[in-house]
């Protein structure tokens, strides 16, 4: 069986493709993966045995078309149903698997003209519709104008139904789908967990580590933008400085509102206690965990964190690093259960500074919720767990379809 993975990224660098690709692959299937080459990639390459199929464009044209996908100017959906058809008749694919909402205009519009019945595989990262009350991009001029959140959210409903199968990346998206009228038996769920054999084969890099020792450091390794939390982080800062003369925060990422969160740095008076570190390859983040003291994720308690799961959690916890996060459900649930570090109120410094602080006053409690994390991994939060959802629902695909007359078997 074909699957053919549409993602409107370059590929790698996200590591959640990369794992399924990678877990398809070793299960026998034949993966294809059409995605964008912002100008530096190879057009085509293989991947693990999985054929990566580059189309090139600018970002900045590929980030407007993207803002008005829902919109009366509908070019993102027009230009990825005719990369589809193309993609689906060259490589004879069997099954689209197609990453992120904003894309199954596109595959949809697609599949209504290809030939074959092709079923359509939803892996949902996010609660989209909900994150856009965040994005920076739809909160200001002309997202502002152009994109309607009641529209998602309704086509969001129209298009998860309309869907063959759908993955989540965690539980509790699948009760929220469940809430919309959704089937939750076309639902499986694929986390964000690490994959320990490709992210434990990462060099760790001396100089990363050489730079920060004698820092007591506080990481966050992400994107930014609103929702991400970052602004509560710097305003921790002013309380912890005095507290912990050596303090020092890391940010790993780039986004939206980096300038703002430069601007604040520098009205904080914390402009010395940061590190803009920038977007960074995969293979250095180790690096940058392993140099770390606590590890963050701030991210603000909405609807949209409410249902998601960040990769880095994992991570975090994989190189035992104890993790302090906001009360996002998932978080607070996975966090508290495995006992692998603090949850504060969301949007609240002065309770992460007080989760800091206990964390550099007892050394030996951050190490044991740094063996918790690891012990929660080896266990059950690793992507060899998770992945098995994938494969079966793949097998159960496989299954299904009479791919040789295009059509779906009779349930006996």
């Amino acid at each position: 069986m074909k699957i053919g993975m549409i993602l409107d990224n370059e590929f790698t660098g996200d590591m959640r493709v990369e794992n399924e690709v990678i877990s398809l692959t070793e299960a026998g299937f034949q993966v294809f993966v059409l995605c964008f080459n912002y100008g530096k990639k190879e057009s085509y390459e293989t991947f693990h045995g999985a054929h990566i199929i580059r189309i090139k464009i600018n970002p900045f044209i590929k980030n407007k078309m993207k803002g008005l996908a829902n919109t009366t100017f509908k070019f993102y959906r027009q230009y990825w149903s005719k990369k589809i058809i193309q993609f689906v008749e060259q490589n004879n694919i069997d099954v689209l698997h197609v990453h992120d909402l904003y894309l199954l205009g596109g595959a949809f519009k697609a599949t209504k003209k290809i030939k074959n019945n092709i079923p359509i595989v939803s892996d949902l990262h996010e609660n989209y519709p909900e994150a856009l009350k965040y994005y920076k991009f739809s909160n200001t001029f002309p997202g502002n104008l152009l994109i309607s959140i009641p529209k998602w959210e309704r086509t969001e409903i129209e298009w998860v139904n309309q869907a063959d199968y759908v993955i989540t990346v965690i539980e509790e998206a699948v009760e929220r789908y469940e809430q919309l009228g959704v089937d939750t038996s076309k639902i499986s769920v694929v986390a964000n967990y690490v994959n320990r054999v490709e992210f434990s084969n990462d060099v760790i890099d001396k100089e990363i580590e050489k730079k920060y020792n004698g820092n007591f450091t506080m990481l966050y390794v992400g994107g930014f933008d609103t929702h991400r939390g970052l602004e509560s982080v710097l305003k921790s800062l002013p309380l912890l400085k005095y507290e912990i003369p050596n303090v020092k925060l890391i940010l790993v990422g780039k986004g939206r509102n980096e300038d703002d969160l430069r601007q604040l740095a520098i009205e904080l008076g914390v402009v010395e206690n940061v590190d803009f570190e920038g977007w960074q390859l995969p293979e250095k983040l180790p690096s940058y965990i392993r140099s770390s003291n606590v590890c963050l994720i701030p991210h603000l308690k909405t609807g949209h964190t409410d249902n998601t799961i960040p990769h880095k959690l994992f991570q975090y916890m994989f190189l035992q690093k104890p993790v302090i996060s906001t009360d996002c459900k998932p978080l607070k649930r996975i966090i508290n259960s495995s006992k692998a570090g603090i949850i504060y109120s969301s949007d609240n410094e002065i309770e992460l500074a007080s989760a800091v602080k206990f964390l550099y006053d007892n050394p030996e409690d951050a190490a044991i919720m740094g063996r918790n994390g690891l012990k929660a991994v080896n266990e059950t939060y690793n992507w060899k767990h998770t992945a098995k959802n994938l494969i079966k629902l793949y097998k159960q695909i496989e299954e299904s379809f009479d791919f040789q007359n295009n059509k779906k078997f009779d349930k006996p």
